[in-house]
């Protein structure tokens, strides 16, 4: 029998590309460091080239399965509601654990031994390029669900916007090629930025618009509608937990299960609501 694959099913995600050709470069300069030690290997404690660059390479392969066992504690982080600083310290923490105990292993397999002082040395450099891949992982990993997201959304040639009153938006009306959809503000959970669009989540569904966060929030009603981000606004309505995290900030949990992050700068809008609901 033959089997027939289709060439999407070998399609390989981008972020297992990033990393082949991130480990290649650092596999690559790694030989390039040690070698001007090729023609005297006894500087470093070996007899030969052949036991250098076993070392290297056993190093290499090392710290590449260290990045592996931080990829589940990564896509971890990336899935909770964590500020920034707060997803940077547990990467600093879990790079640093799982570094010092890859060079730790790595050196029972080599061949030269290392003094205390380079065992140190080598546990600092390589806690250091792991929280590098750490980082690397969270731009990818965001740049992919933001792609995502707007994959999903249908693009939108026009849009209107209805007030009430001359005051506030009441409705928008959203041109989708030879649809036209009204959305209503009545329907409206929230708003998120996404680049030169915003994206109206409502209860049916999304709708982007060409349109920006400020010129959103000086349409909605400021008693319906609180803008808790420069690339968030959540109708007041649909909040059903707030949850305080550090620095003012806040974890605003909406009706719709989704969790979003308040800043600092606008804090003041969220305790002022906090202060005329008790």
């Amino acid at each position: 029998m033959i089997a027939v694959v289709d060439r999407f099913q070998l399609r390989v995600p981008l972020f297992w590309w990033f990393q082949a050709v991130g480990w290649c470069c650092f596999c690559i300069l790694s030989v390039l460091v040690v070698s001007p030690y090729i023609r005297r290997p006894w500087e470093l404690g070996y007899q030969g080239p052949e036991g250098l660059f076993a070392d290297q390479g056993v190093m290499c392969l090392g710290s590449f399965l260290a990045s592996l066992v931080l990829r589940p504690v990564c896509r971890s982080l990336a899935q909770q509601s964590l500020s920034w600083m707060g997803m940077e310290v547990r990467a600093v923490g879990w790079s640093l654990a799982t570094g010092s105990l890859a060079v730790l292993v790595v050196s029972r397999f080599i061949i030269a031994k290392p003094e205390p002082v380079e065992l140190l040395e080598a546990c600092a450099k390589t806690s250091v390029l792991l929280f590098l891949w750490c980082n690397l992982y969270f731009s990818i990993k965001q740049s992919q669900q933001l792609a995502r997201e707007r994959e999903h959304l249908q693009p939108v040639e026009s849009k209107v916007v209805d007030q009430n009153n001359g005051e506030y938006a009441s409705r928008f009306t959203v041109r989708t090629g030879s649809r036209v959809q009204v959305v209503s503000v009545e329907d409206l959970e929230w708003i998120a930025a996404a680049g030169d669009y915003s994206e109206l989540h409502t209860r049916r569904g999304i709708h982007l618009l060409r349109e920006t966060m400020n010129s959103l929030e000086r349409q909605l009603d400021p008693a319906r509608f609180v803008r808790i981000h420069r690339s968030r606004i959540v109708s007041l309505a649909c909040i059903v937990e707030l949850r305080s995290i550090e620095n003012r900030e806040y974890v605003v949990k909406l009706r719709d299960g989704s969790p979003h992050r308040s800043s600092r700068t606008y804090a003041e809008r969220i305790e002022g609501w906090l202060r005329r609901n008790h």
